[in-house]
């Protein structure tokens, strides 16, 4: 009751403060009866065409937009916030964002941005670069309905140490001493083994550069050493180089497997293995593919090797086909046809190594 007297007594005492302590008060409220009502004009440029809005004071950017028919949605980009009140605005700028598509770790994200340049939509995207990747067209591109698709190409540079197949090579010679159409081999070829060290690109995990760092030959390769005779045509996988020949030979390449997928890009062949070879001869009838045998052409193998199988056998310097089937043939084991029984007898049995040609 006191403090309530002594204000009113105040007051009173002091007119002149009264009365300017109403003043005020009337001042605030009509500052703010004004500011919703007093309107106020901005300069609008939309897409290069300029413009003016009339808005109140306390209006949003967005409102007065809309009510003066200016684009406002979402597909436009302006200088100022949509959130400015109309008081804190003197201009402002409006372009339509342009739309396409960024594609990035195996997927196609629809765009639809402001950014001026790349770097700015990837920003917009949450997408980081590592120091490798790269973005085609690059980051500071200008972003135009004519950029078309962004790709962003993530780079992995692995180095690794594997070993890996010499392929042998052949050197074929004619001897005329041997009979028209025959062949001998001298010295069976053999691929030999290195230990490369690379360094290999992947862009989007498919491979795209390979470099050779270093690499120490573990066992060297064997050339293929083969005698013929006179104007004999020799049949050779494509995967053995020929580096020489001499006399009149004639050397055709057959190709190794059924598709690249199925052949070892070391080598050249589907795979290798080494069998338990015999040979065999003439029985008088044809084999069990439905073919007459024929020497340096048919084999006899087990199942594990479908019939058309055709394999490369070094120490006998040619390309045979699987044609046949044996009682005492199963897989690993080989029977090879010969001429005479003499040759057979000659032949034995040896271990050798054979190359899968498909």
């Amino acid at each position: 009751m006191k403090n309530r007297k002594k204000s009113k007594g105040f007051l009173k005492k002091y007119p002149g403060i009264r009365i300017g302590f109403i003043a005020l008060i009337l001042l605030l409220v009509v500052g703010v009866s004004s500011a919703f009502t007093i309107e106020k004009d901005i300069q609008v440029r939309v897409e290069g065409k300029d413009y003016v809005a009339k808005g109140k004071l306390l209006q949003t950017l967005e409102e007065v937009l809309i009510e003066n028919d200016l684009p406002a949605g979402a597909e436009y980009q302006t200088s100022v916030p949509l959130t400015t009140l109309l008081k804190d605005v003197v201009n402002v700028e409006i372009e339509k964002k342009i739309s396409g598509n960024l594609i990035v770790d195996g997927k196609t994200i629809a765009f639809l941005t402001g950014a001026e340049d790349i770097s700015g939509l990837l920003k917009e995207n949450y997408i980081e670069l590592d120091d490798d990747d790269r973005v085609e067209p690059e980051g500071k591109t200008l972003i135009t309905t004519q950029t078309g698709d962004i790709k962003v190409i993530r780079v992995n540079v692995v180095e690794s140490a594997n070993d890996k197949v010499i392929p042998m090579t052949a050197n074929i010679k004619e001897n005329s001493a041997l009979p028209i159409g025959s062949r001998t081999v001298v010295q069976v070829g053999q691929n030999g083994l290195s230990n490369v060290k690379e360094r290999i690109r992947y862009e989007n995990g498919v491979e795209v550069a390979k470099e050779v760092l270093a690499s120490n030959v573990i066992t060297p390769a064997v050339e293929e050493i083969i005698e013929v005779g006179p104007a004999t045509t020799i049949k050779m996988p494509e995967s053995v180089q020929v580096t020489s020949t001499t006399g009149n030979v004639n050397v055709e390449a057959s190709a190794a497997g059924n598709g690249e997928a199925t052949v070892n890009q070391e080598s050249g062949f589907k795979s290798s293995m080494t069998v338990s070879a015999t040979a065999y001869t003439a029985t008088g009838n044809g084999t069990a593919s439905g073919t007459m045998p024929e020497a340096g052409r048919t084999i006899a193998a087990g199942s594990g090797l479908p019939f058309g199988t055709q394999v490369y056998i070094p120490a006998l310097g040619g390309i045979y086909t699987v044609e046949d089937r044996g009682g005492a043939v199963s897989n690993g084991v080989i029977d090879i046809y010969m001429n005479t029984q003499e040759e057979c007898v000659q032949w034995g049995r040896q271990n050798i190594e054979i190359f899968i040609m498909n």
